[in-house]
């Protein structure tokens, strides 16, 4: 076994009322909360089915501000990893750190975890103990994975993302259902209503625009792109593609130099490309605001707007650029469909370079976008010198964004500049960081509280409003990231971070570099 565990022992506490306790334990620990709130390390608050997990050494402090007594457990245990394997002899050193610096800590534990801790807590024999220590450190373990996935954005998109990356697998809608645990006739009324579209309509669309990314590059043959994306049948293939786009494989593939395109995203790689779009939509999703007189005499969409389809007509666009959001208005797609050939991209899903490259081959500007990478890495080079002597080795950045609610979001490399840090220059994430949200590529919101479960040595933290800056300097979580972890908190604006493409990323960067080497973070 790489890990051992070695139960130490275990006592019931009380913290009486209007009190207070310091200590330090010199094994790990498992607080398991019995009755009472309380607060730990004056930014956790404990309930009674909170559970924490410190590593050894760990300075605790609890708080009980309440009217009754806080009755909890302090399971002690000692941890050793594998350090040698010779001659069918194994040799273990202690483990300083079991859990993340900040310790691990949850809500809402479960019936098994409080049924084995309670197990626990009566044993007697050591090999009983080391059996229910084991179970309870991987009950708790899994609980917490479990508890955090949930954080997550858990809607109908995960059945959607399902579909995009298996959609060259001959898909049935009924084993889709069956593989999430839909019943086959409601599953067809939920994907009619989250796309407007039948399962088999959804699936048509998501394999022709992927054929439009294929048919970009032509070391393909047309027989190679079907198969690619799901049809054996390539004369089939066409057919469906000429229905959607009007053009044939061939004739989409020749489809290059237009002049006139409407984007509904990616504003910042058409910019990198050197193409001013004759319109898109203005809101700092799209534009920030401090771009938008670089599109010339554009026609801008109002904000929470989409174009009618008489203004597009009007435009006389010959290509129109589409993020894969648009999937849920599908009446619209059709419409679009009607006016000029229809590129749908996945929409924050691809490396934000291969993106650009993608698009500049659909326009035959290659070269520019080529040209535009060049520059951006140069300042790429420049800001990794320029933060040498800043960032010491070891030392972790984190992206982050204050929200409503009292919630904060944990970014993935693909949103607000995030890819400058992760990607580019590349920075170091906290464990937590890394495993919880860039590993597997999901955005994660957290309850302010959670902070410290994410902290990093220096944190870009986005903020919509000048309240929300203020909020960041007066909240007790904040202040005690800069206080006990002395992390270095900087605040950046949304309306910079909103938007991560093309030229929007070289802003980006040219903000963060200059963030973090000045040193302008909250004192």
């Amino acid at each position: 076994m790489e890990q051992v565990s070695r139960f130490e022992g275990v006592e019931e506490r009380i913290l009486e009322k209007k009190s207070q306790i310091q200590f330090t334990e010199a094994t790990n620990v498992i607080l398991v909360v019995m009755s009472g709130t309380a607060q730990l390390n004056g930014y956790i608050p404990l309930i009674n089915t909170s559970i924490f997990i410190g590593n050894l050494g760990l300075r605790m402090e609890l708080k009980n501000e309440e009217d009754q007594p806080f009755v909890y457990r302090i399971y002690r245990f000692q941890q050793y990893k594998l350090r040698n394997r010779q001659d069918f002899q194994l040799t273990y050193e202690l483990s300083k750190e079991y859990v993340n610096y900040n310790g691990l800590v949850y809500h809402k534990s479960s019936n098994k975890v409080r049924k084995v801790s309670e197990a626990l807590y009566q044993a007697n024999k050591e090999s009983e103990q080391a059996h229910l220590l084991y179970k309870l450190l991987f009950t708790i373990e899994e609980e917490f994975k479990l508890q955090k996935s949930q954080l997550t954005e858990v809607t109908f998109q995960s059945v959607l993302d399902y579909v995009s990356i298996n959609s060259n697998k001959p898909l049935k809608r009924d084993e889709v259902a069956n593989h999430f645990g839909y019943h086959q006739n409601y599953f067809s009324k939920l994907i009619k209503a989250e796309t407007g579209w039948s399962f088999s309509d959804y699936l048509a669309h998501i394999r022709l625009d992927k054929a439009k990314v294929l048919l970009l590059d032509s070391s393909y043959t047309i027989t190679e792109v079907s198969r690619k994306i799901g049809y054996q049948d390539s004369l089939y293939f066409s057919r469906k593609f000429r229905k959607q786009t009007g053009l044939s494989p061939t004739e989409f593939r020749l489809f290059k130099g237009q002049k006139r395109i409407f984007t509904f995203q990616f504003t910042g790689d058409l910019l990198a490309a050197g193409i001013q779009p004759v319109g898109t939509l203005n809101w700092p999703g799209n534009i920030p605001p401090h771009f938008v007189q670089e599109l010339g005499d554009a026609f801008l969409v109002p904000r929470d707007d989409y174009p009618t389809i008489e203004q597009l007509k009007a435009l006389d666009v010959d290509l129109i650029i589409a993020p894969s959001y648009l999937y849920t208005h599908p009446k619209l797609i059709e419409e679009l469909e009607k006016i000029a050939p229809v590129f749908i991209l996945k929409w924050d899903r691809w490396d934000r370079l291969e993106e650009a490259k993608i698009i500049a081959k659909l326009l035959g500007r290659e070269e520019e976008t080529a040209s535009w990478i060049a520059r951006y890495k140069e300042k790429v080079v420049r800001g990794k010198e320029l933060l040498k002597p800043i960032i010491e080795v070891g030392e972790t950045v984190g992206v982050f964004e204050l929200r409503e609610n009292n919630q904060v979001g944990v970014w993935r490399s693909s949103a607000r500049g995030a890819y400058n840090i992760y990607k580019q220059l590349e920075l170091k994430a906290p464990k937590s960081i890394e495993e919880d949200v860039l590993t597997p590529h999901k955005h994660l919101v957290i309850d302010e509280y959670l902070i410290s479960s994410y902290v990093a040595d220096h944190m870009l933290v986005i903020v919509h409003t000048a309240e929300q800056g203020l909020r960041l300097k007066e909240s007790k979580y904040w202040e005690a990231i800069r206080m006990k972890y002395h992390s270095k908190v900087y605040i950046l604006q949304l309306e910079d971070f909103w938007a991560s493409e093309g030229v929007f990323l070289e802003h980006q960067l040219d903000i963060q570099v200059k963030k973090l080497a000045e040193g302008d973070y909250i004192l």
